[in-house]
């Protein structure tokens, strides 16, 4: 498996998953690595598939010659969508959540392991930042190659931050930038009780989350 993708192979779960976004005639719909379009052909409205493999690219324009099919890494694009879809490889489960933070979308229903984010960092903070929901259980058959692990379907909707939660999400942005960097503009955070102020955002710990999260009060 070159780029880490377990392919749906059952249309009838394909079919279920997809009608989870309750997609609408004129409503954007994003596509993320569909493989051999088992979900696509079930999709309706304006379609763009990202797919990272050019091979099935190729396979994609032939069954869906009205598709927009792009050729790229989905981590290195971006863009406005209404809904999204992913049978998501694993390897990129997390990045691809921190992507969805910078995306422009109303719900996404993801394909993801089964105790992905039911702790970490990203349980942490994803929780802040959007409603998500376990919508059902995918029985490992329904899957070539066979995967290992269980999977799980979830929906993650945006929702309005407060203000506080909005302060979570530029701290959480950055990064690439030191904690105390982040912060020097947000006068709202009492610092004297965060020891780690040194450390790019990127590095911190569950427990150092939780004492930011803590700090901002919520």
């Amino acid at each position: 498996m070159k780029y880490d993708q377990h392919f749906i192979i059952d249309s009838e779960v394909a079919k279920k998953i997809v009608s989870f976004l309750d997609i609408k005639n004129n409503e954007k719909v994003l596509e993320i690595g569909p493989g051999k379009g088992i979900f696509t052909q079930f999709l309706k409205g304006n379609i763009t598939v990202i797919e990272i493999d050019k091979n099935l690219c190729i396979e994609l324009k032939e069954k869906f010659p009205k598709i927009k099919i792009i050729n790229a890494n989905i981590l290195k694009c971006y863009g406005s969508y209404d809904k999204i879809i992913s049978n998501v490889p694993y390897s990129i489960c997390e990045p691809l959540m921190n992507k969805l933070i910078k995306i422009n979308f109303k719900e996404a229903v993801l394909i993801v392991p089964d105790k992905f984010m039911e702790k970490g960092v990203l349980s942490l903070v994803m929780n802040h930042f959007f409603n998500i929901k376990k919508l059902m259980k995918v029985d490992n058959m329904a899957f070539y190659p066979i995967p290992k692990r269980e999977s799980k379907v979830i929906l993650v909707e945006q929702k309005e931050l407060n203000q506080k939660e909005v302060l979570l999400k530029n701290i959480y942005i950055q990064s690439d930038k030191k904690l105390k960097n982040v912060l020097k503009t947000k006068i709202e955070i009492k610092k004297s009780n965060l020891n780690f102020l040194e450390k790019k955002i990127y590095q911190m710990n569950y427990n150092e989350w939780q004492k930011i999260i803590k700090v901002i009060g919520l």
